[in-house]
């Protein structure tokens, strides 16, 4: 039998054929290879090559999609190369170490996880808000958090979507259907992700309207750019009659604060598990004892914290939004508090026709805010 594209000429193989066919194979393996590395390595910018995604958490007091939300954060994570570690290693882990919180990781059960299963970093989602009356609502926050030391906040972001949004002309951007609204978002989401998969940067998310900068700052701008500073993150005060709402701007928080150069977030789990091994309780609010107790065991360079007042959403086609919270940055190494904001709007603030503008759902809002208040803190808010 005669190789495909060679021919037999004087008891031997064509010289000039042959060199042609050879150059072709000698390209195809490099490009076989490429493709390969491609798909093998397409986290190379983001130095995490393999994942274990935990199971979501529910912040929103009713049903979530969980199931869509986790096969959708997977199939983003395949398909950019990265390997998944499987359901049942991820099972046997959390039972063999009796871990009990999933919606974040702290010290002890990173270095097990990365040294048990090879997994360079955990992918955590929590679902705040799953509304699927008409018009539905959806509203989660992710992190990519990496493991190889000290957990901390590789990539994050988040969405929330109503149905009535954007309603155009008719009524035509209407979206009555809660799985599509759901899968939008998650579209949205998971593109953020891959393209921090594929460059190693963050997403810096929208453009906020300068009505949802803090109503009140006292401080200078202690994370400007030109010095790596770690920040770990404590659960709010919660005072609002939401459940949860401490941690929903907990992990606002930890979103914003991550796009900022320079700043390395210390995971959520890393400080609640030391506020529970020192045994603190924040009985009204973020003391500078307690931050100190949570800096010192996380060696984090400050802390941040706050009190959540008010965060009010509504059903259906009408209502009000309201979000109000105080923030409290702490220092390490002075043992003082170098920044201080208040921050408190309406979902209707500035609407002047129609609703126009007007945000549809607190974390909507919430993150806006957030999101400001952080720029400001980094020196690129003024």
């Amino acid at each position: 039998m005669l190789s495909p594209g060679l021919s037999r000429r004087r008891g031997g193989v064509s010289a000039g054929p042959a060199r042609r066919w050879l150059r072709v194979a000698a390209a195809a393996a490099v490009l076989a290879t490429a493709l390969g590395a491609a798909a093998g390595t397409a986290s190379q910018g983001a130095g995490i090559a393999a994942v274990a995604v935990f199971p979501v958490e529910n912040l929103s007091g009713g049903g979530i999609p969980a199931d869509q939300v986790r096969k959708a954060l997977i199939d983003r994570l395949t398909a950019a190369g990265v390997r998944v570690l499987d359901d049942g290693a991820l099972e046997g882990f959390i039972a063999r170490h009796r871990i009990r919180y999933t919606a974040g990781i702290d010290v002890s059960a990173a270095a097990s996880l990365r040294k048990e299963t090879g997994v360079d970093g955990v992918l955590i989602a929590s679902v705040d808000l799953s509304l699927a009356s008409v018009p539905p609502k959806f509203g989660m926050a992710a992190r990519l958090v990496s493991v190889a030391s000290t957990p901390v906040v590789a990539w994050a972001d988040d969405v929330a979507l109503a149905g009535d949004e954007a309603p155009g002309l008719f009524g035509l951007g209407l979206v009555n259907d809660h799985p599509a609204l759901v899968a939008r978002a998650l579209d949205r989401l998971g593109t953020s992700l891959s393209a921090y998969l594929k460059t190693g940067r963050g997403a810096a998310g929208p453009k906020a309207a300068d009505k949802f900068r803090p109503k009140v700052s006292f401080g200078g701008e202690p994370l400007r750019p030109g010095v790596t500073r770690s920040v770990a993150v404590v659960p709010f005060f919660n005072l609002s009659g939401r459940r949860d709402a401490g941690e929903i701007l907990a992990l606002l928080f930890m979103r914003h604060l991550s796009t900022v150069d320079g700043v390395r977030v210390i995971d959520l789990g890393v400080t609640r598990r030391h506020l529970l091994d020192a045994r603190v309780i924040m009985d009204a609010g973020l003391s500078v004892v307690d931050a100190e107790r949570v800096a010192e065991r996380s060696d984090a360079d400050f802390v941040l914290g706050g009190r959540v007042f008010r965060y009010e959403d509504y059903e259906g086609v009408a209502g009000r939004t309201v979000v109000e919270f105080s923030t409290m940055l702490i220092e390490r190494k002075s043992r003082r508090i170098v920044w201080s904001s208040e921050s408190y709007n309406d979902g209707n603030d500035g609407v002047l026709f129609l609703e126009r503008g007007a945000a549809k759902s607190a974390h909507a809002m919430a993150t806006q805010m957030v999101g400001l208040t952080a720029a400001t803190l980094a020196g690129r808010g003024r």
